[in-house]
């Protein structure tokens, strides 16, 4: 194996040289197998043959001088670069945001019929077989459902819708609310008003039928002929705890309906003005129970539909003996100033009556949704009452203030 020579090779190229004969030997056997198989002519000279074989191959296993091979090394590290890796591209963050499904909130926009219809018109109905007709037996006529609009309770009558567009002045005025006389200058209130240009559209509150419409020049409906001009008194389709329910739209320019004539909610029915006892344009409403009266009528804030997150207060003061107190200032501030305050006075007396579910002396619409402290005063001595308002919903409250003592008066010294 003098072809192998392991001389002057550095311990770095052993491992080198070790493998070549490795390799070699597994050619030799790899030969030996092929002359085993292939030349059998050579059998009797397979000794011979090997021997020659074998100094063949060892022949190439000469370690190659350190340099050299060294060199190859540097040429195979020039010739098969490491490969280098592309760096990575910044992606562009993107941010996906998905919009939380809308809430079912009051739309001041009543649904139209015709709309469902226009929907019902692309649907395929199955066609099923219709029976022979049989005679249909008398069925009693249904008491209708009261009309009660959505998210509120059947028991508080939240019948109407706003008799003015959204969009415009469709909130009553605060300064001059039902039973109130504006500081003592103006008769008790017995309805409310909503302060609108003259010529604005009117609507019905609800569906009804006309049961006036004209001037009141002749015929009288408040205390006295002349009071309300023009107007329009819609008696609704639906009785409330067995009663008819009114509605009276005052000072009108133009009625533009006819008595006898059935009406839908929200339909245009006169244009707002000043006629009859009016200090300007706007449109007086009211809410009248059991008769077409002035002497029958409601407070209008217990009926019309509140405003979305907002809702009602109602309640009484009273003294401790019972007595209720007219005309007292009444104020409604918020407890963590999240809402706007609010203020108003007990009815005054005179012909004006309460509701039935509450038997209450004051009423604040339009409040928004929160904790309020509900105030009263006399002299020195203050009543505070907290309440929570809920949206759609009307809050009772009930006060009991008396009277202080009356400051004695010291007698003259002799």
């Amino acid at each position: 194996m003098s072809g192998c020579r392991a001389g002057n090779i550095r311990d770095t190229d052993k491992h080198r040289y070790f493998d070549c004969a490795q390799h070699k030997l597994s050619q030799i056997f790899l030969s030996v197998f092929i002359c085993d198989h292939l030349c059998p002519v050579f059998k009797s000279v397979r000794g011979l043959g090997t021997a020659v074989v074998v100094m063949l191959l060892l022949g190439g296993c000469q370690a190659a001088p350190v340099e050299t091979v060294n060199t190859q090394l540097a040429v195979v590290s020039e010739v098969v670069p490491t490969p280098t890796r592309q760096p990575v591209l910044a992606q562009p963050v993107i941010e996906y945001s998905e919009p939380p499904p809308a809430a079912e909130m009051p739309s001041f926009s009543l649904a139209r019929p015709e709309d469902e219809a226009a929907g019902a018109e692309g649907a395929v109905v199955a066609e099923t077989a219709v029976p022979d007709p049989s005679p249909t037996p008398d069925l009693p006529t249904a008491t209708p459902t009261p009309p009660n609009l959505r998210y509120t309770l059947p028991e508080e009558h939240y019948w109407f819708w706003r008799p003015i567009h959204e969009g415009q002045t469709n909130w009553t005025d605060k300064v001059y609310p039902y039973g109130s006389t504006r500081g003592g200058t103006l008769r008790p209130h017995h309805g409310v008003e909503f302060y609108v240009p003259a010529g604005t559209a009117v609507l019905a509150v609800a569906d009804g039928t006309v049961v006036y419409a004209g001037s009141d020049s002749e015929q009288q409906f408040g205390p006295q002929t002349n009071f309300y001009g023009n107007l329009v008194v819609i008696q609704h389709d639906t009785l409330w705890q067995g009663q008819p329910v009114f509605t009276l739209y005052g000072h009108l320019s133009e009625p533009q309906v006819v008595e006898g004539q059935h009406v839908l909610m929200q339909q245009q029915i006169a244009l707002s003005g000043a006629t009859g006892l009016a200090d300007g344009a706007h449109l007086h409403f009211e809410v009248r129970l059991g008769e077409n009266s002035y002497s029958s009528t409601r407070n209008p804030r217990l009926w019309l539909y509140p405003f979305p997150d907002r809702g009602t207060v109602v309640g009484r003061v009273t003294t401790s003996t019972g007595e209720v107190w007219q005309e007292m200032v009444v104020s409604l501030s918020s407890s963590d100033g999240a809402n706007i305050g609010h203020t108003t006075t007990t009815y005054a007396a005179g012909e004006l009556n309460s509701d039935p579910l509450w038997n209450e002396t004051f009423a604040f619409d339009d409040v928004g949704a929160g904790t309020y402290k509900v105030i009263v005063q006399i002299g020195e001595k203050r009543v505070t009452q907290e309440i929570v308002v809920q949206p759609y919903r009307t809050t009772f409250v009930e006060l009991v203030i008396d009277a202080p003592p009356p400051t004695p008066t010291p007698e003259p010294t002799p």
